[in-house]
């Protein structure tokens, strides 16, 4: 094991990762001769599985798992997550124009089915933080109040903010994960809105996020969504590492890059 690595961890959510990227993550593990401890998380718990808290530990799991560790501070600081910097509206102060949705409403459910608008219009909705409570949804806006009544009664409050803004035509789509403003892997994962899973993402993608992140990070370890549309690129959101799918994304340098960076952290 490196010396640098001596006091780290990974703790990686058995249940609901997904078989493969679960064995590739310990794989990466042990590649780099880290430790690596699996758990179980129980549906509708609030307390983190039973772990070995003497080592500095990154979480890597479902969003609810993530969200219980940041619960804990003590052994929270292999969580790369902040609730005020990871949602649309700070995306939209600091990158503006580069993000897809720049300008659309920034507002809630009660107050959207209040608002006077033509029942045929199609809307794109879709949570301001990334917790993803609810998944983003093309509408017509005489559909959404059933669609609301519905989250309403599961994953949402009244109080819960959302981004409402017009469809757009959208080509390509690209995960990548970024770590001190730098691309360390990358996935294609959707084509003209169908699931496509490819390694990688052209160089001009991997400008367009670094020249962002010279502008601001959210984090220091992160994942940008970019699509293309039309002839531009743009951010489509940001997410916590710690609970991001990797589509078909290098786990291996994934996995070396983030411990790297921890390992360095103070």
């Amino acid at each position: 094991m490196p010396h640098r690595y001596h006091n780290i961890q990974w703790i990686i959510q058995q249940n609901l990762t997904n078989s493969s990227d679960l064995e590739q993550l310990k794989a990466a593990c042990d590649n780099i001769g880290v430790r690596y401890q699996e758990v179980m998380v129980i549906p509708f718990t609030e307390t983190l599985p039973a772990f070995d808290r003497s080592y500095r530990s990154i979480f890597y799991g479902s969003v609810t798992f993530s969200q219980m560790a940041l619960a804990e501070p003590s052994v929270s600081d292999g969580l790369f997550m902040d609730n005020v910097a990871f949602s649309i509206e700070n995306y939209f102060e600091h990158w503006g124009r580069h993000m897809l949705n720049y300008g659309a409403i920034l507002t809630t459910f009660e107050a959207l089915v209040q608002m006077d608008l033509p029942a045929d219009k199609l809307y794109f909705i879709r949570p301001d933080d990334d917790h993803k409570s609810f998944a983003g949804e093309v509408k017509s806006f005489g559909d959404i109040g059933t669609w609301y009544g519905q989250l309403k009664e599961t994953t949402i409050s009244p109080d819960s903010r959302i981004v409402v803004s017009e469809p757009y035509n959208i080509r390509y789509e690209w995960r990548l994960w970024i770590v001190h403003q730098k691309v360390v892997a990358a996935s294609k994962y959707r084509e003209y809105f169908q699931l496509t899973k490819e390694r990688g993402c052209p160089e001009e993608v991997v400008r367009f996020a670094e020249a962002r992140c010279r502008e601001y990070t959210p984090h220091d370890v992160f994942v940008m969504d970019i699509c293309r549309c039309g002839d531009e690129y743009f951010i489509v959101e940001c997410g916590c590492m710690n609970s991001a799918g990797f589509y078909a994304a290098d786990i291996a340098a994934i996995v070396t890059a983030v411990t790297d960076y921890f390992a360095g952290k103070k």
